[in-house]
């Protein structure tokens, strides 16, 4: 749970989040550019992700881009997955073009061939025995110009070789991209945009089943991160991902879309249910020990918040998930560990509230 804050004065200046703070201290310290695709980077590095972490730690001080950039590129940070894809899509368009001239001196090679062999016709037509006598200096030029011919194909054929290797490539980075887009590094978890996609199809049928979108907040996790080794972090990330597996059917869905953020999606069952299925999340990872290196996080020390709506009270994937987070932000004030999306919620936060099918 979490007490209720007073709001800072609209002309005070805004405080920078504590993750941020860090991010842009270790940039200073190490020299590193303030690339967005470098604040990823860390972020990962200071948020949970150990192997990152431990790699740029190898690097020391002022590590170069490429190196940085190459650590990225291994555990499929989705900027840098775009990067890695445009780079060999520029590789493959220079093959294209090496190709290209080859083909077009190969072509000229074979067509000076013929002219050749053309006009030894054409000698021998006009004076078969001339044309004998001079047909063995020909022969030699001609096997010259077939041979540079069948060079010029072999070396093609082996461009070709590696053009479809880059494209192999391209294809497995873009794959890899993909995945990126949609997952969590360090959970392995869907991520918030996967999660608004497996939300598309509840709205795009006149008469679905009632489905229920919760949203949980870890509390402490933020400030246990922030205050611990990345590893640290990381292990308790991927327990409390198992907690969130384990609580639910085959068909549900289970997503982490923030730094202490997760979602379950429920599908086929009514407000009750939903909020039964809440509280014995929470009644888990409040009573579960956390390992930590030599020691142990004891039970109750992660607790969790959360807002739960139903989509038959939402019009868009992006509304329900706006509500569960309004109704998880009103339970955070109120300090009540759970909150249904309702009127009251909707009221507080200036919306119009959408009954929907049940009250």
């Amino acid at each position: 749970m979490t007490s209720k804050t007073t709001s800072a004065p609209k002309d005070a200046p805004q405080a920078v989040p504590p993750i941020m703070a860090r991010i842009a201290h270790v940039m200073a310290s190490f020299g590193i550019s303030p690339l967005p695709r470098n604040y990823e980077l860390l972020f990962e590095a200071l948020n949970g992700n150990a192997g990152v972490a431990r790699e740029i730690a190898a690097l020391g001080k002022t590590p170069d881009q490429a190196s940085l950039d190459s650590i990225a590129l291994r555990h499929a940070l989705p900027s840098h997955n775009v990067l890695a894809a445009g780079q060999a899509a520029g590789e493959a368009v220079r093959l294209l073009s090496e190709i290209t001239r080859m083909t077009e001196e190969n072509h000229r090679q074979r067509a000076a061939t013929i002219q050749e062999l053309e006009e030894i016709a054409a000698r021998m037509s006009r004076d078969p025995v001339l044309g004998i006598s001079d047909f063995s200096s020909d022969t030699v030029r001609l096997l010259s110009l077939v041979r540079d011919i069948l060079s010029a194909d072999r070396a093609a054929t082996a461009r070709m070789g590696d053009l479809q290797s880059h494209l192999d490539g391209l294809r497995s980075g873009l794959s890899i991209s993909r995945e990126a887009l949609t997952h969590d590094p360090v959970t392995g978890l869907a991520n918030h945009a996967a999660l608004l996609g497996h939300l598309k199809p509840l709205f795009q049928e006149e008469a679905g089943e009632t489905a229920a979108l919760l949203l949980f907040r870890v509390e402490q996790l933020k400030e246990f991160a922030e205050t611990h080794p990345a590893g640290a972090a990381e292990k308790t990330l991927k327990r409390l991902a198992a907690i969130f597996r384990q609580s639910v059917k085959k068909h549900d869905f289970v997503a982490r879309t923030g730094p202490d953020l997760f979602c379950l999606l429920l599908s086929d069952v009514d407000r009750e249910i939903a909020v039964n299925i809440a509280r014995r999340v929470a009644g888990r990872v409040a009573e579960k020990p956390f390992p930590f290196m030599d020691r142990e996080l004891p039970a109750g020390f992660l607790t969790l918040t959360v807002g739960v709506s139903m989509s038959d009270s939402a019009k868009s994937p992006a509304m329900l998930y706006d509500q569960a987070d309004q109704a998880l932000a009103y339970a955070g004030e109120t300090g009540i560990a759970l909150r249904i999306y309702s009127a009251e919620v909707a009221d507080r936060s200036g919306r119009t509230y959408r009954a929907g099918n049940a009250a």
